[in-house]
């Protein structure tokens, strides 16, 4: 008897088998927004004309693999269908979502378009993110695809991928916006890359950055719950930077700073990874996922970490990283607090980053400090004891070749180690704005003076660096270094060829950016009143490439002749 069930319940599993080897309609019900995207009758796949304001959760009759959806434009609704996503999930909350599909093109008026899927996976739960936050529709909707059969091999299919480029999934705790620099969201980040997931943790994620976080295209500061190894980036770490690079156009002034400083053979040079991200299932675009510069580590600064009980020699003597900022203490930068400003007694303004305000003694903070008034008096008298001047002409080199308008203004980093008294400088970081992206400066190459002249200053620094240049000393080693550099690692072939080369690599991720974020120029330019050049009017990812390129081939002459005019000025 058991024997003769066994059998039967068998022969039922294979006749269910075969029927789940053909992909059929799926049929679906909504469980979320009682205004849908999708449809106003749970019993129906023939959608009634239905808005929705957000995101609408339907729920399959089982577990499918979604093999193609189509979805129809009506002409008397115009709303914006480009860059919609369609995410799948097994849990109604898509806290662990994955896209399946983006809508890559606007489709055709009142014809069934149709996206074919190559998913590995069935899913119990599908939903559609508008691109933007205002109302939208696409109907109707038909999905297709069958049960996952237990003998059924996948292994070609490959997970989801906008572009090329890994994808960054971030989906935050009740779909929470990070809104400011200050407050962390709970969150779990996925990155699928060559079609699998190779990283899939919690973490927290806040807005970061300063004029750039109240750009419609945030930035992003992460920290994992644990460290990892992310990508091709060497070592695991916990904290990490996605770069917008929003007011660039070419996406790629930053990247191209970071590799001539590699290039120029900095002990830490900030890595990046284009990616593409999806943001609580939104398109939000091209990012640079990157190191974060405020960090200790072998792989990224390396310096002494201090403790709160390095309050006497030789263990307070460092190490500490510092920068430059004219907003430090301003209302603008909520990041900064009283306890770790500094401005020096000739008026230099900056902040100390490491050891964090939190961690920063009364005995440190004097102590770096008296160190940095030592630095700024001894400068102004022609003494050169606390400066490094190896690194500090690389560091002027990169400043200046790619022209940066911030040069004296902000983000710039120097370090002092313990049992060093002279201060280094570097990291570099924040060029989306340089390499002849600024409306004080362009064109750059015909500038009579050097680019610092041309931004702002934190507090008096900018005076400060007029008499480095002032002193033939300094600006001789400059010259000499900036004479080697160009012999050997640094020319033109090189860093065009690298620009180009990402040029190629980034082009599908590029376009899909701007058809997200193609409006900001001439809104912005109205908007700022600063010098800010958001590219020119009309200038598309490739032609701003193409600036760039151009502007690097005219940096060499330029630059090296700013350099044979301050030589020849000096004392």
């Amino acid at each position: 008897m058991k024997v003769y069930i066994i059998l039967n319940i068998c022969l039922i599993f294979i006749a269910s088998l075969d029927e789940n080897i053909v992909d059929r309609e799926i049929k679906y019900k909504i469980i979320n927004y009682p205004l849908s995207s999708f449809d106003s009758n749970e019993d129906k796949n023939e959608p009634d004309l239905q808005l929705s304001e957000g995101n609408t959760i339907i729920e399959l009759e089982s577990e499918f693999i979604i093999t193609q959806i189509s979805w129809t434009k009506k002409e008397n609704y115009k709303y914006n269908y480009l860059l919609g996503v369609f995410e799948v999930s097994n849990n109604p909350t898509f806290e662990d979502g994955i896209p399946i599909a983006i809508i890559k093109e606007q489709g055709d008026l009142n014809t069934i378009n149709y996206i074919d899927i190559n998913s590995p996976s069935s899913y119990k739960y599908l939903r559609y993110i508008p691109p933007n936050k205002n109302k939208t529709q696409i109907f109707p909707i038909k999905l297709f695809g069958h049960r996952k059969l237990l003998n059924e091999n996948n292994e070609d299919k490959k997970l989801f991928q906008v572009t090329n480029l890994p994808l960054v999934l971030i989906h935050t705790e009740n779909s929470t916006e990070p809104i400011n620099n200050e407050e962390d969201v709970n969150c779990t980040i996925a990155i699928i890359n060559n079609g699998t997931i190779e990283n899939f943790e919690t973490a927290e994620i806040k807005v970061r950055g300063r004029s750039s976080a109240g750009a419609p295209k945030k930035p992003y500061r992460i920290k994992f719950s644990s460290k990892q190894k992310i990508l091709n980036f060497k070592g695991k770490e916990k904290k990490w930077t996605l770069l917008a690079n929003y007011y660039d156009r070419s996406l790629l002034r930053n990247a191209l700073a970071f590799k001539i400083s590699e290039l120029l053979e900095f002990p830490f040079s900030p890595r990046c990874q284009p990616v593409d991200v999806i943001f609580n299932g939104n398109f939000r675009g091209n990012y640079f996922l990157c190191d974060k510069i405020d960090v200790i580590s072998k792989n990224r600064l390396d310096i002494t970490e201090m403790q709160v009980t390095d309050n006497s020699e030789p263990n307070i003597t460092g190490g500490y990283l510092l920068e430059i900022d004219a907003r430090s203490g301003g209302r603008r930068n909520r990041e900064v607090t009283e306890n770790y400003i500094f401005r020096t007694e000739g008026g230099i303004r900056g902040q100390i980053i490491l050891p964090k305000s939190d961690e920063l003694t009364q005995e440190q903070e004097n102590y770096i400090k008296d160190k940095l008034n030592q630095f700024e008096s001894e400068i102004y008298n022609g003494t050169l004891d606390s400066i490094d001047l190896e690194s500090y002409s690389k560091f002027f080199i990169v400043e200046e070749f790619c022209a940066d308008p911030d040069h004296t203004f902000s983000s710039l980093y120097f370090t002092k180690e313990r049992n060093d008294d002279k201060f280094r400088f570097g990291p570099v970081w924040d060029f989306d704005l340089a390499l002849d992206n600024d409306r004080r400066l362009i064109p750059t190459n015909e500038k009579p003076e050097f680019s610092f002249n041309y931004g702002d200053s934190a507090g008096t620094f900018r005076e400060l660096v007029k008499t480095l240049l002032a002193n033939r000393e300094v600006i001789e080693y400059i010259y000499n270094t900036w004479v080697e550099l160009c012999g050997t690692v640094l020319n033109e072939t090189v860093l065009v060829d690298f620009l180009e080369e990402k040029r190629i690599y980034m082009k599908e991720s590029s376009e899909l950016n701007f058809l997200k974020w193609d409006n900001y120029v001439e809104e912005n330019r109205r908007g700022r009143g600063w010098g800010f050049g958001f590219g020119r009017k009309g200038e598309d990812f490739h032609t701003s490439v193409e600036v760039v390129k151009n502007y690097v081939s005219g940096r060499f002459g330029s630059l090296t002749n700013l350099l044979q005019k301050a030589v020849s000025l000096s004392n």
